[in-house]
């Protein structure tokens, strides 16, 4: 099997008579080069969303929920480069399921909100 270039991600596994566990590729366009950060698990939730919104957009003539999906998992793709900001998200992960951190409304107390 060939890797993807850095502008292709993979889409799926198919299995066709004769030739098992070929890949499909999707050439990406380099508005959305930035997929190819994200594991196959992560690209078919994204495209499932993608779908879904352009379902939903078509639907109800409201085309904002592509432009929510595809800015959130841009998003998404951007913190998941930044290994500060990854490390930043764990630490806080791991001390909140050590019982540290404090509560929304005690935050909102603490900030006077």
């Amino acid at each position: 099997m060939n890797p993807a270039t850095m502008g292709q991600v993979v889409i799926g596994k198919v299995s066709l008579m004769g030739t098992p566990d070929q890949f499909s590729t999707f050439a990406l366009p380099k508005s959305f080069v930035w997929l190819k950060h994200f594991s196959a698990e992560e690209l078919t939730e994204f495209f499932a969303e993608l779908l879904d919104a352009l379902y939903r957009g078509q639907r109800d003539g409201d085309w904002s929920f592509v432009a929510d999906v595809v800015e959130n998992w841009k998003a998404t793709a951007n913190i998941e480069v930044n290994p500060a900001v990854v490390a930043g998200i764990e630490q806080g992960l791991t001390e909140l399921e050590e019982g540290q951190g404090i509560s929304w409304a005690e935050l909102r107390a603490e900030l006077d909100l």
